[in-house]
């Protein structure tokens, strides 16, 4: 608390936010942003690879075949010539 009472005397027209966002790089417990990796298989295929938390692995696959469709119809509805196989 008082390294953050340091930083608000030392840069008084910082909002609350940014603050907070100073504190965490100082102290090192910056999170970092998940990054989608795309992976090229051979000349047409494409694989996307999304990083998930365990916590939402069981969630996500449950449903995975609706995920597929919904996926696909986004596609389609934007006019993509890409398409879904599976999970």
């Amino acid at each position: 608390m008082s390294d953050i009472l340091k930083i608000k005397k030392a840069f008084p027209t910082l909002n609350t936010k940014k603050i907070d966002q100073v504190n965490n790089i100082v102290k090192g417990n910056l999170k970092l942003k998940l990054k989608i990796q795309i992976t090229t298989k051979g000349l047409l295929r494409k694989q996307v690879i999304i990083p998930m938390s365990k916590d939402n692995i069981d969630a996500f696959m449950k449903n995975s075949s609706l995920h597929v469709a919904n996926i696909n119809r986004q596609l389609r509805n934007v006019k993509s010539e890409v398409l879904t196989n599976y999970i």
